[in-house]
């Protein structure tokens, strides 16, 4: 069936588009953007028009977890999908660390297959296992997974063996596949449940520092310099990251980094209440801290903005501080938290770092607002109230009882699917 939208006077923020900084309307013809200009005609088109109109590259998430295979009652792949549409996203980098273990091409085959034949609207981009089973032994099967249509390879973790990440930098330089390792040593206080500081002092709670993260990125770094290949870290949390990540790229080490919306509002003081919603790994740190991550961010010696997306449900969300799971609910909340932090920042960069920046760092081509060019767009207001509804099952979501959140979502269009949050 034929398909025909018109965007109407939307301000188009693309960076490196030819229409950046315009007020234009957009036609789609089956998927793809056909005339760009003033003053186009509906030609019997689905007119989209809304308040303050924006249209950008379409989101992608550089990092969520759906909870499917293995614990579908949390959340479920397309349910999470649905959510990320809600949260602006085309494209969402979906995380391995699941119930088996997405290490081999049948699993990745069933993440992409169980999207497409479920309607998913946004896209789901698998990332494989570095190890088997997840266990850090031996390589998982990297070459056949990505033949499959795996983006990058993760343990969702740190991972111990030197010799392991020196294998698959090694194996994954030909291809330019980008590896992605989240620093933490666990040997340092072990069983520490928040950043270690006054905060965690002041509450009895046993605490992780910034040298836990610090000591295995200054490894992991050490690593790549040797052995050459392209490394990712997912999530940053502390200022000395930041500077050891802005020193490698002046080395002209091949690292990316991002950062999540929780990482870039919250410190360990949110911990005050024992809200379990707020224990995330790497954990929330101070205001020292999330100030240099927005700095990093503005400034682009961090590249992208994951969600970090982790739902849990009542069961085990409602429970003791340090029995609660890591992790916070948050896909759909993940435009209004960033330019919360972000709100001094040249909106530019915020879209550029939710949307094509992740493709770069997934070794992926770009899109655009272009004549000839598949439509994958994202439609919003930044000055809007943000939406307040969820799709997403999670529970631990801290986003929903902030009332002067600012950025609706009206909308995405991903090729021929649509998804719109209005009727």
């Amino acid at each position: 069936m034929e398909s025909s939208i018109l965007i109407k006077d939307a301000r188009v923020i693309d960076p490196k588009g030819s229409f950046n900084g315009k007020k234009v309307s957009i036609r789609i013809e089956n998927g793809v953007i056909t005339e760009i200009g003033k003053d186009l005609k509906p030609k019997k088109a689905e007119v989209w028009t809304e308040e303050n109109l924006c249209v950008s590259p379409g989101w992608m998430d550089g990092q969520a977890h759906f909870r499917d295979p293995g614990e579908e009652l949390k959340e479920g792949l397309l349910r999470g999908l649905d959510a990320a549409a809600a949260g602006g996203f085309t494209d969402v980098a979906v995380l391995p660390s699941t119930n088996p273990a997405i290490d081999n091409k049948a699993a990745v085959a069933y993440l992409k297959n169980r999207s497409i034949e479920g309607g998913a609207i946004t896209d789901a981009h698998p990332i494989g296992c570095i190890s088997q089973h997840r266990d850090g032994t031996q390589l998982a099967e990297m070459l056949d997974m990505a033949e499959e249509g795996a983006i990058g390879f993760s343990d969702d973790g740190p991972v111990e063996k030197v010799g392991l990440i020196q294998m698959a930098l090694e194996y994954l330089r030909p291809s330019g596949d980008v590896l992605i390792i989240q620093p933490h040593e666990s040997d340092i206080n072990p069983g520490a449940t928040m950043h270690e500081g006054t905060v965690s002092t002041s509450l009895g709670l046993k605490g992780s520092p910034t040298e836990a993260e610090t000591m295995r990125l200054k490894r992991d770094l050490n690593i790549l310099e040797y052995t050459g290949g392209r490394l990712h870290i997912p999530v940053v949390s502390s200022a000395e990251s930041v500077k050891l990540i802005k020193e490698a790229k002046k080395k002209g080490l091949a690292v990316t980094a991002s950062t999540t919306p929780h990482h870039l509002n919250f410190t360990d003081d949110n911990i005050a209440s024992f809200d379990g919603t707020f224990r995330v790994q790497p954990p929330l740190r101070s205001s020292k801290d999330r100030k240099a991550l927005r700095n990093a961010l503005a400034d682009g010696v961090l590249d992208g903005i994951c969600s970090d997306h982790r739902p849990e449900n009542l069961e085990s969300n409602d429970v003791e501080f340090v029995l609660s799971p890591n992790g916070i609910s948050g896909i759909e909340a993940t435009f209004p938290a960033t330019l919360k932090a972000l709100e001094k920042a040249d909106i530019t960069r915020v879209i550029d770092a939710m949307s094509n920046a992740n493709r770069r760092i997934f070794n992926m081509a770009e899109v655009h607002v272009e004549v000839g060019a598949t439509a994958k767009l994202t439609l919003f207001n930044p000055k809007g109230d943000a939406n307040k509804d969820r799709i997403s099952a999670g529970v631990n979501d801290p986003w929903k009882n902030i009332e002067d959140l600012k950025g609706t979502v009206y909308g995405i269009v991903n090729g021929i699917k649509k998804f719109k949050l209005r009727p």
